[in-house]
């Protein structure tokens, strides 16, 4: 009996060996180690000074070094990574090319089958995507005309005016791939699902109000500016005018301190309508980096034309 309780305690001592093992194997397989994180942190800061990185990641080491540690994880090389991961609010994201070569190379994959989706006048109105996964039913994904109008995407500036084929597909094989493959990507999504996300900062509550109004009730609160018993939009005496002319003088985002000077340029129009329509600093630097921009002068005339459209809806 003693000897049998030997050996069931030397056996569990051994699992317990093996688990310990593979728990510090898992810890240290990842560029966050302490004999890895030095070297790549090293590397981010070096390479976050050029100019053949994305936009995104230069002069920001940090930002360069999770996206290089990210793509170590889901088996991409330093190379491959700094190209593939974008950063869209904050989310990282996989371009939709780099998501499906990412699937093909798990020993799993067996095919994928895109298809256009052709209405009676034979005009692609949708796409359809199947994947194919061993031991697993084939899955099927679709993105129509339909489905774009009803999230808001149609006739929105950029991509899904230019490609609108092209973006259908793309979600299709995103919703595909993501369903089939959650092990290869790790919950990461395509950068053309996420980047049309930004639309959802400027949803607002339905209230009592214009939107404008609402919007600047919702940045004096924020600021302090406001007392929460006083937060109606329905009046519009002498008070409400003093907390918007405070709001415009004391509280400007940083990034719209130094209006500019032409009545007619975009990026004027753009920081006045800041201020009229009262863009909180944290929904000004999300929607700004959209568009791969720091402050509103950072903006290329294409993405100042758009930003000014979007900012004409609220």
């Amino acid at each position: 009996m003693s000897n049998e309780l030997t050996i069931l305690t030397e056996e569990v001592h051994e699992l317990r060996e093996i688990i310990t093992k593979d728990k510090a194997n898992r810890l240290n397989d990842s560029l966050f180690s302490k004999e890895l994180a030095p070297h790549y942190m090293q590397l981010a800061g070096q390479l976050s000074k050029t100019e053949m990185i994305p936009k995104n990641y230069r002069g920001k080491p940090q930002d360069l070094f999770v996206a290089m540690a990210l793509g170590y994880q889901i088996g991409l090389s330093v190379e491959q990574a700094i190209q593939a991961i974008a950063l869209i609010n904050g989310k990282p994201c996989l371009y939709g090319d780099d998501m499906l070569a990412l699937c093909m190379n798990h020993p799993s994959f067996v095919d994928l089958i895109e298809k256009p989706i052709v209405s009676n006048t034979n005009q692609v109105i949708g796409y359809s995507c199947t994947v194919k996964r061993k031991n697993m039913a084939d899955h099927e994904e679709k993105f129509d005309l339909n489905m774009a109008k009803k999230a808001g995407l149609l006739g929105k500036q950029g991509p899904w005016t230019q490609y609108p084929e092209r973006m259908m597909q793309m979600r299709a094989r995103g919703f595909a791939l993501r369903n089939r493959f959650p092990d290869a990507l790790k919950g990461i999504k395509s950068r053309e699902e996420v980047e049309d996300y930004i639309e959802a900062e400027y949803s607002v509550v339905e209230e009592k109000g214009s939107r404008s109004d609402i919007l600047k009730k919702d940045y004096l609160k924020k600021t302090g500016k406001l007392d929460d018993a006083k937060t109606t939009t329905e009046n519009t005496n002498d008070e409400d005018k003093l907390c918007d002319k405070e709001a415009k003088a004391d509280n400007l985002p940083p990034s719209v301190e130094k209006a500019g000077e032409e009545k007619n340029c975009p990026y004027h129009e753009i920081k006045r309508l800041i201020v009229e329509k009262a863009v909180t600093e944290d929904r000004l630097a999300k929607a700004l980096s959209f568009y791969e921009a720091k402050e509103v002068d950072d903006l290329s005339p294409e993405s100042a034309e758009d930003f000014l459209k979007k900012l004409n809806k609220l």
